[in-house]
This record gives structure tokens, C-alpha cells and sequence, in this order.
């Protein structure tokens, strides 16, 4: 092999040389590249498999040759920013480096408005850059995707599509539609969302505006974007009394309103504003990244201890937006900007203007923000449109019929203005949108006929034979559930027979072992320690006195001498109350839980033959050490033995599960944070669906996955919170977070620092 043959077959030597080969010497900068630059170029085509992103631009030129030569002084702008005849093609940089148009044709419909100059003639055109190019963070691949560019001229970016490489260096969103779902308890219909105004209003009369809506059923009520930490409302009083208030109000109706403070705020305080709103009880934030920065947005929500919903407004990034009533080319489009955008960076709910308001937006803009919110990305789950902007009451059934159900219906001064009753407006509010539960749970005791409907087919299965093939399905699942339970329930006693056996034991031999616990050797009486003299040395078969099991102390837990896989004094625990997600699993707590001062848990999990533990990601990672019999891991689309001995780690959002298809039980240490985010189940049939689609199987892998879909479905439905999500300490921690509420500044106050 040649030396040039060498470097083709590692990039590396090229990527990593402080002096690329077409800046060897200056003569080479501007001479064509020379047979060895060209030699030293991976072999055509190889630039293009690369990871890649797609930018699909749209400019604003007399001709085609026009457009090619705007496009043509992008590609390089946004990557290298010199002229191509430094960069020429044939040499690395230009192959890997830099953007490479794939199509540029002229836009099927063309903008028609007054005063249109002729010249003005729209391009579509789509550009490839290597991942590469972003460092796989969201500030640069902002800056390649619009950069420099976004100060020219007759340039917008219309459209983004990330690799799936690229996608998954980003959590992105943390509830999404569904999750806020879940969180509100809003099951169907519009969302709705009020905001606490004017700026000047004091925290008391704000309170009382938050208590009032809340009261009155609206799911969200937020800060208006202009409340950050004036005097006449400073951002802890205020926040420790709106959500003050709306708790009071949702333990009178059990409904779910929350409170998002605004977190307008200096950079250093922005993390520590919104970590003293959770504390403080605050059920959500407002975040304005046209401010504060969309990648600040981003680190908040991928914050393993703060896991609260994001709300993104809009404020500043109109400054960013191309088309308008003028369709202006520039800025981003309404889709990227305002709905790709936020949702890429942990947004759950996004705020615009919605047309027909005082903002201008066409409805076709509003239409394809609502798509950027909802279109497939990767595995990012959907986000609330959240229309908004000087919205009426009047406007809702409009607003309603274009946005469809999966929708925030923001309304502000409207709501306030319709009349001085607010907890009668916000009622108002959900009647018009088409909300049926115009109370809540706990008012329904007098007003039953205000709650969500109950189906006809519960009516059915309550009161008569099932009518329908559906109702005997639901009360087979139901009865499988309820043998399920009863399992469970068996189990439970099980254990605690077994732990309760155990402990008898122990108390036994250490009365027969000579314990005491009084007199004046009170300090020696262990063990038989007690019977020996200090500096003596112990005979052969006196063992050490027990170690504590709870407390931060030194600390030993033995295996019975019987050689079965228990621990003495530490209890077997299920692995999940439910079964619909996993099969045969229990699991020893063996460190970390018991008020050690640990950042991490080690526990034993053991999974039957044929069983299998829950198919989910999270954001933690874990490590796994085979102990008993043998198993598979899934990590992504792939499957991999592990023995006695083996080891294995399990990175940030890679889907994951364990199995055994042995005939003993498979054992395994799994060490983990100690505070963790929340796993998020993944239906079986459709990891099997989507790995099927990019990926060859692995042998047995198909008809795992689809026994776990059909066992899944037997059941039910979704399981149980899993025992990755417990975190330690919470009580002491809300203890100390509600006393520094009380007593520290909001604005500098760091959870678990101690003043």
C-alpha cells in the first residue's frame, strides 16, 4: 500500500494535520490542486454518505443564473468563508467542508402583492452540510444553517431536515403535547392559556388574578412576557404568590392549573430562576430565546433536576422573520422559526400571533407553524401551537377550526376585559372552546352534569352485558390486569414473610451470640465481642458486629451462606406494580438508597427465563454487570450477549431493555444516578416497526419484540413509573428548598448551596 493509499484510509492524519494540504505553502493557496492534494481526497462520492443536514433556502433573483450565484456565495459563506479559489474543489475542505447545493429551481407559486418589482423572482434552493460542520451543538448549527448570511439580502431559509445523527445529539422536548396532556388533565379539547398583566400591577393583585383563572379552569396561566423583576413585582414575591394561589385553587376544584413565571432574566440567573420556581411550586416556566438564547432554552430543558414544561414566546424573534404581508426573503420562515426551532431546542408549548390579530400573520403562516410543531422529527414528540397575540373570545370557533384539537388557545386582555367576574370569564372561555368540564372534580358534587362525559361503553361494561366485540376486549384486559394485581399482591407478601423470617433469625442468633444492651460494657456487647478484652486478638470464627442498614455508615450486606442470589437484611422489591411493560423481573436495592451519601444506586435485578425488563430510554445513563446465568441487552437496533462478568453501558436516550431466553434466572448489577430523570416507555411494535425500516434484524430479535407487543397489549397498555425514576432525599430536599423560599433571594438563591 502507498503512502497516499494510507492516508485515504485514515481521514484522521488529514483532519488532524495544523496544516491542511491546501495550505502546505502559500503558492498552493491560490494554485490549482496539485496531484497529491488530489491523491489525499477521499475517494468521490465518500463526502456525500457522510452524516448530512438539508437546508432548503429560498432567494430572491432576476434569473436562474442569478440565484445560482447567491446560492453559489452561500454554500462557501456559511462554511469556510473564502473564496472557492482557496478552497477549490478536488481538495478536502471543499469535498467535506463545504455546502453543496443539491437542487435550485424556480418556485411553483410566486409571492403577489402591491408594488411587487418584476425582478423579484423566487428560487427554491436546497443545500447539503456535513454534520460535521455543527460540532453537533445548536449555536453552530444555528450559525451554519443562516450566519452571515441572515445580514445579506434576498436570502430566507424556508425549511431545515436534520440526519438522524445530527437529531440525536438533542433531546428536544421533555412533555410535548402529550405530556402536558397528561400534566393538565386535559384528555381532549383545546388547552387554554391566559397570561397575569399589565406590567405596574402588584404581586398581590396578581396573585389574585391567578387564583381567580385558576379557579375558573385555565390550564395554564403564565406571566406576561413583560413581568421580569421590577420593583413593583419582583420575581420572588411574586412568583412565591401566584403559585401560592394556584394551588389554593386547585385544591378547591382538583383540577391541574399551573403557573409559568417568566424567566426574563441576566444569563447568569436564568437556571437559578427557574430552579427557584419549581421550588417555589411553580408548575411550568415561560422562556423568551429570542432573548435569553434558544440554546439556554435547550440546556434547561435537558436538565436532568428541573423537568418542568417549557413555554417559548416569541418576543425579539420577530426581528428574524422573513415572508409577511410583503413576503419579504429574508429572516427564517414562520414554520422553521417559530415552530422547528423551539421544539429542537426542549420547548413544549410554542406562542405566536395568531392571525386575524394584531400581528398580522396570514392564517396560511399560522397553518405551517402548527406543521413545524407537529411534523415528524426523529423520535422528538409533538408540541402545543399556541396561537395567540391580542386573540378575542369572539375569535376562538375560528381559531378552533383551523388548529384542530392539539391546540393552547392563549387569550389575554380579552379575557380579562369581558367582564370584572375573571373566574365567570375563564368558565366563559372553556364553554366557547368547546370544553366540557367547566368545573372541577371536587365542584362537580354540584354541578355534575360540568364534567367530561363518561363513555358510553364504561356506561356499558358498569351496568350490562358488553354489546360490542370492544367492551369484551376492555373487561378481558381489565381481568387480566386484576390477576396481574393479584400476583403482585402475592408477591408482596411473599417478601415480606421472607424479610420478617430473616430478621426473626437475626434477632435469634445475635440473642444467642451474647448481644446485650445494658450495663456498664454496653460499648463492647457485639458479637461476642463483648467477651474479649481490647488489643486481644479473636479466635477463629468470631465475626466483625453488623453493619447499620440505613444511615450514612460503613456499611456491609452479605449473601446468605445458602448461595441463593438474596442479600441478608436488604428485602426483594418488584420491579414495577404493573406488568404490561416487562415479565419475571425483581431487584435488590443495595446501595444509595438507604441515606448513604452516594451519587449513585447499585441494585441487583434478576429476570426469569423467558422474561424480559421494560423497552425505554431516559436521559441518564447506566452500567450493567452480568452476575448470574446468561441474558441479551438491546441497545438501539442492536442485541448483545452478556455473561457472568460482562459489562455494559447504556449512553444518554439510547432505547434499551434486557432479556433472558435462558432456562435459569439472569442476574445483573446496575449502577446508576442517584437522581435521575423519569424512563420513557417504548411501545415494542413500534421500535420493531421503525428499526425494521433503517436496519437487518438480528436473529430472534422480531419475535421478542412482537411477544413483548402482544404480552403489552394483553395487559392493557403502558406501565408503571419504573424504578430508574425514584429519587432520593426529595422530602428533605422540598424541606430545604421551601425554607430558602421563605428566606433566601429567589434571584441568587442555588438549590443545595449552603449559606
Amino acid at each position: 500500500m502507498t503512502p497516499a493509499r494510507k492516508r485515504l484510509t485514515n481521514p484522521r492524519k488529514i483532519e488532524d494535520d495544523p496544516q491542511p494540504l491546501i495550505f502546505r505553502n502559500i503558492s498552493s493557496v491560490f494554485a490549482p490542486p496539485t496531484a497529491l492534494d488530489r491523491r489525499a481526497v477521499e475517494p468521490r462520492g465518500a463526502a456525500s454518505t457522510m452524516p448530512h443536514f438539508r437546508v432548503t433556502y429560498q432567494v430572491s433573483a432576476p434569473d436562474e443564473k442569478g440565484a445560482r450565484d447567491i446560492v453559489d456565495a452561500l454554500c462557501l459563506e456559511q462554511t469556510v468563508e473564502l473564496p472557492e479559489s482557496l478552497v477549490p474543489p478536488g481538495t478536502w475542505i471543499n469535498e467535506h467542508v463545504v455546502g453543496k447545493c443539491e437542487s435550485l429551481r424556480r418556485c411553483a407559486k410566486q409571492p403577489q402583492f402591491e408594488g411587487k418589482d418584476e425582478r423579484d423572482i423566487r428560487w427554491e434552493a436546497v443545500v447539503r452540510y456535513a454534520d460535521d460542520t455543527s460540532g453537533g451543538e445548536l449555536p453552530q448549527l444555528l450559525n451554519v444553517i443562516f450566519g452571515n448570511t441572515s445580514i445579506k439580502e434576498n436570502v430566507k431559509v424556508e425549511d431545515l431536515e436534520l440526519s438522524s445523527t445530527l437529531m440525536g445529539k438533542f433531546l428536544g422536548p421533555r412533555f410535548g403535547t402529550k405530556g402536558l396532556r397528561e400534566l393538565l388533565g386535559v384528555p381532549k379539547g383545546p388547552m387554554l392559556m391566559t397570561a397575569l398583566k399589565p406590567m405596574g400591577t402588584s404581586v398581590a393583585k396578581l396573585a389574585e388574578m391567578a387564583y381567580a383563572f385558576a379557579k375558573g379552569g385555565i390550564d395554564v396561566i403564565k406571566d406576561d412576557h413583560g413581568l421580569a423583576n421590577q420593583r413593583y413585582a419582583p420575581y420572588e414575591e411574586r412568583v412565591r404568590a401566584c403559585a401560592a394561589a394556584v394551588r389554593r385553587a386547585n385544591a378547591e376544584t382538583a383540577r391541574k392549573c399551573v403557573y409559568a413565571p417568566c424567566l426574563n432574566a441576566p444569563a447568569h440567573l436564568v437556571v437559578q430562576r427557574a430552579r427557584f420556581a419549581k421550588a417555589a411550586g411553580a408548575g411550568a416556566v415561560l422562556m423568551i430565546p429570542g432573548i435569553t438564547g434558544l440554546d439556554t432554552m435547550r440546556h434547561l430543558a435537558e436538565d436532568p433536576d428541573f423537568g418542568l414544561p417549557i413555554v417559548c414566546h416569541p418576543a425579539i424573534l420577530g426581528a428574524m422573520l422573513g415572508g409577511g404581508s410583503q413576503h419579504e426573503c429574508r429572516g427564517f420562515s414562520h414554520k422553521v422559526l417559530l415552530g422547528v426551532l423551539p421544539r429542537l431546542a426542549g420547548a413544549d408549548s410554542t406562542i405566536f400571533p395568531s392571525f386575524g390579530g394584531r400581528f398580522g400573520f396570514s392564517e396560511q403562516e399560522c397553518v405551517d407553524i402548527a406543521k413545524g410543531c407537529t411534523q415528524s422529527l426523529g423520535s422528538m414528540p409533538p408540541i402545543v401551537p399556541t396561537p395567540g397575540g391580542g386573540m378575542t373570545l369572539e375569535k376562538i370557533k375560528k381559531m378552533t377550526q383551523v388548529y384542530t384539537e392539539d391546540v393552547m388557545l392563549l387569550i389575554g386582555g380579552s379575557l380579562i376585559g369581558h367582564s370584572p367576574d375573571l373566574v365567570a370569564n375563564a368558565r366563559h372561555f372553556l364553554g366557547i372552546a368547546g370544553r366540557t368540564d367547566t368545573y372541577g372534580p371536587l365542584e362537580n358534587e354540584r354541578h355534575p352534569a360540568s364534567s367530561y362525559p363518561t363513555s358510553t361503553a364504561a356506561l356499558t361494561v358498569v351496568h350490562h352485558e358488553p354489546a360490542h366485540h370492544e367492551s369484551n376486549e376492555e373487561i378481558d384486559k381489565l381481568q387480566k390486569r386484576c390477576v396481574q394485581m393479584e400476583k403482585n399482591v402475592a408477591m408482596l407478601t411473599e417478601m415480606y414473610l421472607k424479610e420478617e423470617k430473616a430478621r426473626k433469625e437475626l434477632e435469634k442468633k445475635a440473642a444467642a451470640g451474647g448481644h446485650h444492651h445494658h450495663g456498664k460494657d454496653d460499648h463492647h456487647a457485639d458479637s461476642g465481642h463483648g467477651h474479649h478484652k481490647p488489643g486481644t486478638t479473636l479466635p477463629p470464627g468470631v465475626a466483625a458486629p453488623a453493619t447499620p442498614v440505613d444511615g450514612n455508615y460503613s456499611k456491609v450486606f452479605n449473601r446468605p451462606k445458602d448461595g441463593s442470589w438474596t442479600w441478608e437484611r436488604i428485602p426483594q422489591e418488584m420491579y414495577k406494580q404493573d406488568g404490561g411493560s416487562f415479565k419475571g423481573c425483581s431487584r435488590f436495592e443495595l446501595l444509595g438508597k438507604r441515606g448513604e451519601s452516594t451519587v449513585f444506586h447499585v441494585r441487583y435485578f434478576e429476570v426469569e427465563p423467558g422474561g424480559w425488563t421494560t423497552l425505554e430510554h431516559h436521559r441518564h445513563e447506566h452500567a450493567v454487570i452480568g452476575l448470574r446465568g446468561k441474558g441479551e441487552i438491546q441497545l438501539g437496533p442492536h442485541v448483545y450477549p452478556v455473561h457472568v462478568g460482562d459489562a455494559a453501558y447504556t449512553a444518554p436516550g439510547d432505547t434499551h431493555q434486557l432479556r433472558n431466553h435462558g432456562d435459569e434466572p439472569f442476574g445483573f448489577i446496575c449502577v446508576v444516578a442517584a437522581d435521575r430523570d423519569r424512563p420513557v416507555e417504548v411501545d415494542p411494535k413500534e421500535f420493531l416497526k421503525s428499526m425494521s425500516l433503517k436496519h437487518a434484524l438480528q436473529h430472534g430479535m422480531k419475535e421478542s419484540l412482537e411477544a413483548q407487543a402482544k404480552h403489552r397489549a394483553s395487559m392493557g397498555g403502558d406501565a408503571e413509573p419504573s424504578a430508574c425514576e425514584w429519587k432520593p432525599g426529595m422530602k428533605k430536599k422540598k424541606a430545604e428548598a421551601a425554607k430558602a423560599v421563605e428566606s433566601g433571594s429567589a434571584c441568587e438563591w442555588v438549590p443545595g448551596k449552603k449559606h
